[in-house]
């Protein structure tokens, strides 16, 4: 398989509905959704967390992909049709401004049958696909997809493997635990990958992928990964942290780290995941 044949296939959840791996959903009946719908549009779609989450979408994640080395991929944003107008035409314009973006408003459904309904209708067979996911407020190194597409190519005569790249820079930007932390976590969600001839990234729990298919962790090219008190995944005390082997992140670290792999940031970008405080240390 030549490098340049791989065809990459990235997917972002922005404010969406529908079933998937959030607790809200599991193990409930067709007829409990609608409620969960309304009950989960308060949350996905109050305006202060949209706020924030446009903010880090368009300063880190898609900042982060308008400026690979490798511009040769796809990065389809699943959101909903629900969303408020207003919300919904920022998100278009932040979209419109990525070649690679592809943005669809849909009705509650499955990301999986999400993807696999855009995937058609944009040509790309998922058994020749490498698929990744990226949430609305990490974002990868530059070099991410040259490095996932030369993974892939090695990978390729399984017709089935995944990729991860596991060295993160964890960054809570609020409360007692704020700071930016070193982070060593295999198939972490942020730019995990898969190759699959049916199934889709988002059909395992992340961490449950390297017990599924072939595996390869790089742990060479960072992902950066943001956490604040209205994020999804509750805020973890600091003994947690520590239980994790999350370390604080010294100047250095991060110096090298935004030459070497994240000199995309704008001041903004560098302030929503407290970079900024870091480098401003003496």
């Amino acid at each position: 398989m030549n490098d340049r044949d791989v065809r990459i296939l990235g997917v972002c959840r922005f404010s969406m509905l529908g079933r998937g791996d959030w607790k809200a959903y599991r193990n409930q009946p067709d007829e409990a959704l609608e409620a969960i719908y309304l009950d989960q549009s308060r949350d996905l779609f109050a305006p202060r967390r949209l706020e924030s989450r446009l903010a880090t979408f368009e300063h880190l994640t898609l900042r982060s992909l308008a400026n690979q080395s490798d511009a040769d991929f796809r990065f389809l944003v699943v959101s909903s049709d629900r969303m408020p107008d207003p919300y919904r035409a920022r998100l278009e314009d932040i979209c419109r401004g990525v070649d690679q973006a592809i943005l669809r408003f849909l009705p509650p459904t499955h990301i999986s049958d999400a993807i696999h309904e855009v995937s058609a209708d944009l040509g790309m067979d998922l058994a020749d696909t490498v698929q990744f996911r990226l949430d609305d407020d990490d974002c990868v190194s530059r070099d991410y997809i040259r490095r996932l597409r030369r993974h892939a190519a090695s990978l390729w005569r399984n017709a089935h493997f995944a990729v991860s790249f596991p060295a993160i820079f964890y960054c809570v930007t609020d409360g007692p635990t704020e700071g930016v932390y070193n982070w060593f976590s295999p198939f972490f969600s942020a730019g995990a990958a898969i190759r699959h001839s049916s199934r889709t990234v988002f059909d395992y729990g992340h961490y449950a992928i390297p017990t599924r298919l072939v595996a390869v962790t790089d742990p060479h090219f960072p992902n950066i990964v943001t956490h604040r008190g209205d994020n999804d995944t509750p805020r973890h005390a600091p003994e947690i942290l520590r239980k994790r082997g999350m370390s604080k992140a010294s100047r250095s670290d991060v110096a090298r780290a935004v030459d070497r792999h994240f000199d995309y940031l704008s001041d903004a970008g560098m302030a929503l995941c407290s970079f900024d405080r870091i480098l401003a240390q003496g």
